[in-house]
């Protein structure tokens, strides 16, 4: 049986103070680590990004 590879790219993000204290709040809520509930709150909101419109190259909207 294959098993699955999992990798993992942490990135560093400037993030406003008030994001982060109500990350603190909701940790405090539910227990979870702060690490945690950020990378998938991050993960859920990149893959369901959805372009709107489709930009030319110089930023325009097409």
């Amino acid at each position: 049986m294959k098993e699955k590879t999992v990798t993992k790219q942490l990135y560093r993000l400037n993030v406003e103070p008030r994001v982060i204290d109500q990350l603190s709040k909701l940790a405090a809520r539910t227990g979870e680590p702060k690490t945690r509930i950020a990378t998938r709150l991050f993960t859920e909101a990149v893959m369901s990004f959805k372009p709107s419109a489709t930009r030319s190259r110089n930023g325009s909207r097409a």
